[in-house]
């Protein structure tokens, strides 16, 4: 096994929230931290207008803008970055099983059926 820690990266506040959470577990294990964003572009829904250099130029500020955060947090951190073209659930527990631990961000999910559920 490679010690490091990975963590998912979308570009969402969730995503952001769990890279520096990453970042902090990081620098705790004395280990380096991955940054990875997968997009599956066959299975993405077809947008007028974007292309698929719109989605690698779009997932790559995502990482940019994710390790940029961090190193001005940790700036001795040893941050690396990988932008997958792979189904993103696929691409992460494929980067789980190289990694000391795996972080993701989860959006929560409001719906009529869980706001009536919460009365």
């Amino acid at each position: 096994m490679n010690e490091h820690v990975t963590v998912g990266v979308d570009g969402s506040a969730e995503s952001r929230a769990a890279a520096r959470w990453a970042a902090q577990e990081a620098v705790l294990r004395q280990v380096p931290l991955r940054l990875v964003h997968a997009v599956d572009w066959l299975l993405d829904p077809v947008v007028p207008g974007v292309g698929r250099q719109d989605v690698d130029s779009w997932a790559d500020q995502a990482l940019a803008d994710a390790s940029q955060e961090l190193r001005r947090r940790h700036p001795r951190l040893d941050v690396t970055t990988r932008a997958l073209s792979a189904r993103p659930a696929a691409a992460l527990a494929a980067e789980a099983a190289d990694a000391d631990l795996l972080l993701l961000g989860v959006q929560r999910l409001i719906t009529p059926w869980t706001r009536a559920a919460r009365g």
